[in-house]
């Protein structure tokens, strides 16, 4: 049987790759002058410091990053793929303690011709770091960008074109309107932009024909809430936002679309929109319903949001056009105007049709006789129904309550094609 060095190069150096981390990589160039040859050959490296210095913190600094990165990256024939992370051990952060420029601009320039997906970690948020983003845009076939704590307040006047970067990924960088639109408008082929925890941002507007998933994620409590975002997308298809004010777009494609804190709409209809998710705080009435009416082909709608002011809320009115809705979540403050919406009403029988409804989750926390009517309306007007979910966890201790048990049974037993779910806490059984 032929041993481990009879295998060609070719071979060696792609298991050598997928290696990933560089230490392991350094260590295999050490055994033979032939292995050495073949490292310079891998095209995935990885430099990440938790994991170059796990036993020494005290020497965890960025110069000692570089002075690995730099012998051991400029040795290679260059690198498809591409992962250099320094996190600081300390807080707050020592000055200075980041890469040098000159030294980043060196490495994307000796992977220039072949670097096609990057990872750069480097906290400098202190400087604009206009000579790296020139040396980046000389990377011509790089795909995937994951940028973490940089600073980019412009773009420099002679960057070039990002021709084949189809996703993006900018982690806690400071970055303006202005820089962010401009980049976008150098990347034709970007498929996928998501921005996390970002600041200098208040109201972007996106141009990018070819985009497909936009995401904005951001922490109230460490960013400022983004004013507007705008994006001139056509070919749009799933948007993320997160803390965002106002969304406005012209994209009629967008087909999944999840919300995390009141999110104005100012949009005119979503007719491919198949699903919505709206979660976190600040919402009001107003804006879900106008979500709701955007889509409706919508397959899956879940609401789970803490509500600014609880008002009724209509059943047949808010959900009676979404004939192909499957998937259906309510949370319990939205569930609570509907139970106020069905006390006004003077009829227990409610026009509802949800003919394609297969699985309702609602969360309950008065189990009154509106509880209970809604929840019969929903069995009877969904032929389709097979699972519904009562999450009763956080039902109030109270007397109206004992009965919602025994009304829970007897749905149960009157609708056996449906399975029907009870949680609730162990106090109340």
């Amino acid at each position: 049987m032929a041993n481990f060095d009879s295998l060609p190069d070719g071979i060696l150096c792609f298991i050598f790759s997928k290696l990933d981390l560089a230490q392991a990589v350094a260590r295999c160039s050490m055994v033979c002058q032939r292995w050495r040859s073949i490292c310079a050959s891998v095209d995935t490296l990885t430099f990440e410091s938790f994991q170059l210095f796990e036993n020494t913190a005290e020497r965890r600094k960025a110069s000692c990053i570089e002075d690995v990165v730099s012998r051991m990256l400029l040795k290679t024939n260059g690198v498809r793929n591409l992962k250099i992370t320094y996190h600081p051990v300390v807080w707050p952060w020592i000055h200075n303690d980041h890469f040098a420029e000159v030294k980043v601009c060196t490495w994307l320039q000796h992977v220039h011709a072949t670097l096609e997906r990057l990872t750069l970690v480097d906290p400098n948020l202190a400087s604009a770091q206009h000579n790296r983003l020139l040396y980046l845009s000389s990377c011509k076939r790089l795909q995937w960008l994951n940028l973490c704590y940089a600073f980019i307040p412009s773009l420099p006047p002679l960057c070039n074109s990002f021709g084949m970067l189809k996703s993006c990924f900018l982690d806690l960088v400071v970055i303006t309107d202005s820089a962010l639109a401009s980049f976008v408008q150098l990347c034709p082929s970007l498929d996928s932009l998501r921005l996390n925890s970002c600041t200098g941002l208040q109201s972007p507007h996106i141009r990018a024909p070819n985009l497909r998933c936009l995401e904005f994620m951001s922490n109230l409590g460490c960013v400022e809430p983004i004013q507007k975002v705008y994006a001139e997308a056509p070919n749009l298809q799933r948007v993320f936002l997160s803390y965002v004010e106002e969304l406005r777009t012209e994209g009629e494609g967008i087909s999944e679309l999840e919300l995390l804190c009141h999110v104005k709409p100012s949009v005119q209809l979503l007719p491919l929109l198949s699903s919505l998710y709206m979660h976190g705080y600040m919402w009001n009435l107003e804006s879900i319903y106008e979500y709701i009416r955007l889509g409706p082909s919508m397959k899956v709608l879940h609401i789970d949001v803490k509500l600014n002011e609880k008002r009724p809320v209509e059943m047949d009115q808010c959900f009676g056009h979404l004939q192909d809705l499957k998937t259906f979540y309510i949370g319990s403050e939205f569930f609570e105007c509907m139970q106020a919406g069905a006390k006004l009403t003077s009829t227990s029988v409610f026009k509802l049709s949800l003919p394609m409804l297969e699985d309702l989750t609602v969360a309950v926390t008065r189990g009154n006789k509106q509880c209970i009517t809604i929840l019969a309306s929903f069995l009877r007007c969904s032929s389709s129904l097979k699972r519904l979910h009562v999450n009763a966890e956080s039902l109030e201790n109270c007397a109206e309550n004992v009965s919602f048990f025994t009304h829970m049974l007897a749905l149960q037993r009157s609708y056996l094609h449906v399975e029907i779910l009870l949680t609730c806490p162990n106090s109340l059984l």
